[in-house]
């Protein structure tokens, strides 16, 4: 393609020899894993079956395994009605992880990122090669292939495509994959941590035909109605605003789920939502598991951390400016009052 090279701007950790000697390590016979972190998002299910298809496109099997289910908004991606899940399936994954001889773990930094699954995993004797652009790796990896300047795995992924040589032969299918897990973790490209690179691999992607609007499609615009209740529910009834500080924050307790029969998925976005109010700088989307277990996402603009935030306070982590964290043993509205006496320690008023 013309414009930007995509070797010379693609990460150099992606380019490294260590990267290059991946390939080389995989043969046909080996029996290979792919996985991700609980709760998978868009670019962890991206990342997995990208990877899966283009390494089936090149001779070498996986078997992809998840510790739970992904939203159901991503049922329409290739290759998701293959996927095993720990939580489904727990003997018949144990044993893929047991048996296997390499395992992809993309998208996590720290095997407690995967749940139920963690001791099967820490225990398998299989080369564990992380991808990820996590800050602050745990040391569970035999190979560490990292970027947290990155926007998301998918892109990395793409660059250590780029690093084998082998970007002009990437199939339709990883391509569809690797877009959905750039466009889902940059928020449609608007994160700062899009560049001209991801742009140019995006670019790449459409020269060879590939479809950007009927993902954009499947993706955003198939949305059940109780979805787009709760959504509008939670925007209009359970908003709270520290306008003095621009924090905004929406709880969602688990009789309002239950009201609008949720499902895995149906909050994804609306801590955006609320990040776009004028005046907001942080945003945070509390959603109640069960009773003692509050979900958190956080995101932010400019120079304030959510990822600090939500290691110190919340038993979390992320990027700067999209992070994720849990509350135990608080109400909802117990959680909220904890945020008012919490917020000086935070920003300046």
């Amino acid at each position: 393609m013309e414009g930007i090279n995509l070797l010379e701007s693609a990460s150099p950790v992606m380019v490294s020899e260590m990267a290059r000697q991946c390939w080389e390590d995989m043969k046909p016979n080996h029996s290979v894993v792919i996985t991700a972190h609980r709760s998978p998002d868009g670019d962890a299910v991206g990342a997995v079956l990208g990877l899966y298809h283009h390494l089936k496109s090149k001779g070498i099997r996986s078997t992809v395994v998840l510790p739970d289910r992904f939203p159901s908004f991503l049922d329409w991606i290739p290759g998701g009605n293959g996927i095993y899940f720990f939580n489904e399936e727990t003997d018949a994954v144990n044993q893929l992880l047991t048996s296997a001889d390499v395992i992809w773990c993309l998208d996590f930094n720290g095997l407690d990122r995967v749940g139920k699954m963690e001791d099967a995993l820490r225990n398998a004797t299989a080369q564990k090669w992380v991808v990820d652009h996590h800050q602050l790796p745990d040391e569970f990896a035999d190979r560490l292939l990292s970027d947290p300047s990155c926007g998301s795995t998918c892109e990395l992924l793409v660059d250590l495509i780029v690093g084998w040589g082998q970007m002009d032969s990437v199939s339709n299918d990883a391509m569809m994959c690797f877009y959905v897990g750039i466009m889902t973790d940059t928020a449609s490209f608007r994160f700062p941590s899009v560049t001209a690179h991801t742009h140019a691999i995006l670019s790449h992607f459409l020269a060879r035909g590939l479809d950007h609007a009927s993902i954009h499609q499947n993706t955003f615009d198939e949305q059940s109605l109780n979805r787009v209740q709760l959504q509008g529910f939670a925007m209009s009834e359970r908003l709270h605003v520290f306008g003095e500080y621009g924090l905004a924050v929406v709880g969602l307790e688990r009789a309002d789920l239950d009201r609008f029969h949720f499902k895995s998925g149906d909050t994804e976005g609306l801590v955006n939502k609320v990040l776009g109010l004028s005046g907001v700088r942080v945003a945070i989307m509390a959603r109640e598991a069960e009773p003692g277990l509050i979900k958190l996402s956080l995101r932010s603009v400019g120079d304030i951390s959510v990822r600090d935030i939500a290691a110190s306070e919340f038993d979390g982590g992320g990027h700067k400016n999209a992070a994720g964290g849990i509350v135990k043993g608080k109400t909802m509205p117990e959680f909220i009052d904890f945020l008012s006496t919490r917020i000086l320690d935070w920003f300046d008023a």
